[in-house]
């Protein structure tokens, strides 16, 4: 068993240096013209003497399909070892290797020379999909833009479906209109992961299965209808990841996630305040009972809807509008938690109790007097809290900003019992600031770390007297540590 490992990892290693040494070699005969494309030894090719799969291999490592292409010129027999690659990804400078030169040329009479100046792109994308022989297309990746007003997308991903693909995305950025998909896409039983993203219009038919898709991100696409959205969603029986990012003309006012396998979900509605449906408010309904990691920014009046409560092990929050009780309540039992503190949030604070929560990060948005109060009302309803972070970058607070701080009436019984790691980062060192640390140290029992990064735009000598308050700040836990700025690593807390 040791020799076969040892054998695959040399054999890896020398594909890798192979590859390195092709892609040099190809470069010089590019820019120099050079009369041979290997490097020989004794006339002795003996990279082309390489098996297929060595040399498919080798391929991958090639930034883009184009340079993979490329190769077919070295020698014949290299002409269709690219056909084999089962990975193939076209962007928007594809079109450059048709400028001139030998190897311009020498595409230009493969890929019909009268074409070479006018989408030749496209021409390139269609003609290397109808050439490649793969049986199993692992990956394909397509970035087209700003233009591209008549070309047939969906022909491209019929041919890829035929091929078996098992990764795809798709990108359009052009202000034509929306790109149509095959509907053979919809019934692509070798589908595993579907990106879907820009200027397409998600369109589904009435038979659909999608039987191995796991993962599916919709990236400010289109839907011809509500209908469309819950014929995809529903007829994926073993999704595990949506990620939705949705813009004011998706065609969509009630969006429902009706998935009883999905685990983490992804939505971001930048739609601000209703203007998707000329001020009247939509709705997000999610049914997924197996949900564990929950990412949700909303900055729309749109309402929001957890059926099924689920078990929830990480939740990152942040909207403008204000949620129902029930929402709410939804994500009580989250373990790992992230909050966007503004206006309409301050009212979780007091209000939810969240015992299994272990976890929490708290961003601080929006300039709020009475922030460190509702703080402490967060964290007396968190008795098993083991890691806070307070996150104050992300907003610039007015010099003569009042700020209120009131020592709550009772010690959180996370300071008592489970507190471990406390971390503040933008701390700008004002009174109530300061007292809050105070309090906090001292009655933090269990405290193992305690870390401060400073405001970035302060002056030295500020810096050094903010830091030598703090560590004259008394601490009940005498064996915590006190870091500042460069030592600390500050945690990625909530959706990862």
């Amino acid at each position: 068993m040791l020799g076969r490992l040892l054998l695959i990892f040399s054999s890896m290693h020398v594909a890798y240096a192979i590859s390195i040494q092709l892609q040099q070699t190809w470069l010089r005969f590019v820019e120099n013209r050079a009369k041979r494309c290997c490097q020989r030894i004794r006339g002795e090719d003996r990279i082309s003497a390489l098996p297929d799969d060595l040399l498919m291999h080798i391929l991958l490592f090639l930034p883009g399909t184009k340079d993979v292409v490329a190769t077919m010129i070295l020698s014949k027999r290299w002409r269709s070892i690219w056909t084999m690659v089962p990975r193939l990804g076209y962007y928007d400078d594809t079109h450059k290797v048709f400028s001139g030169g030998l190897f311009g040329r020498l595409l230009g009479r493969l890929f019909d020379k009268s074409e070479q100046q006018q989408r030749c792109l496209w021409r390139f994308i269609d003609k290397s999909l109808q050439l490649h022989k793969a049986h199993v297309l692992e990956s394909l990746l397509i970035k087209l833009g700003p233009s591209g007003d008549h070309v047939d997308v969906g022909k491209w991903i019929a041919i890829v479906v035929a091929r078996r693909v098992r990764e795809l995305t798709l990108m359009i950025t052009w202000s034509a209109e929306p790109a149509s998909l095959s509907k053979s896409l919809y019934t692509c039983d070798t589908l595993v992961e579907l990106h879907l993203s820009n200027n397409i219009i998600v369109d589904v038919p009435s038979r659909v299965c999608l039987s191995s898709l796991k993962s599916i991100s919709l990236y400010c696409v289109v839907y011809k209808d509500e209908d469309s959205l819950v014929r995809l969603l529903s007829n994926c029986p073993i999704l595990k990841l949506l990620w939705v990012k949705r813009h004011h003309q998706d065609n969509v006012r009630n969006f429902n996630i009706r998935v009883t396998s999905l685990e983490c979900l992804i939505y971001v509605n930048v739609n601000f305040f209703g203007v998707h449906n000329e001020g009247i408010g939509g709705s997000l309904v999610i049914d997924s009972p197996a949900l564990k990691k929950f990412f949700y920014r909303d900055y729309s009046e749109d309402s929001c809807l957890i059926e099924n409560k689920p078990c929830f092990d990480k939740a990152n929050i942040g909207f403008l509008s204000y949620p129902d009780d029930k929402f709410m309540r939804s994500i009580s039992s989250v373990m790992n938690f992230e909050l966007d503190l503004r206006t309409a949030t301050v009212v979780w604070c007091n209000a939810i109790n969240f015992s299994k929560l272990i976890e929490c990060k708290v961003t601080l948005l929006a300039e709020l007097e009475y922030w460190l109060e509702s703080l402490m009302g967060l964290l007396q309803n968190c008795p098993n809290l083991k890691v806070l972070f307070i996150d104050q970058t992300l907003i610039r607070l007015d010099e003569n900003f009042s700020l209120s701080w009131k020592e709550p009436s009772s010690v959180p019984g996370c300071f008592s019992a489970h507190l471990e790691i406390f971390d503040w980062k933008g701390y700008i060192g004002r009174s109530k600031e300061k007292e809050a640390i105070k309090y906090i140290f001292a009655n933090s029992k269990c405290l193992k770390r305690a870390g401060i990064s400073m405001k970035s735009s302060g002056k030295l000598e500020a810096k050094e007297k903010m830091m030598k308050e703090l560590e004259s700040m008394s601490r009940v836990s005498t064996s915590s540590q006190l870091l500042f700025s460069s030592q600390l690593k500050f945690p990625k807390v909530g959706y990862k």
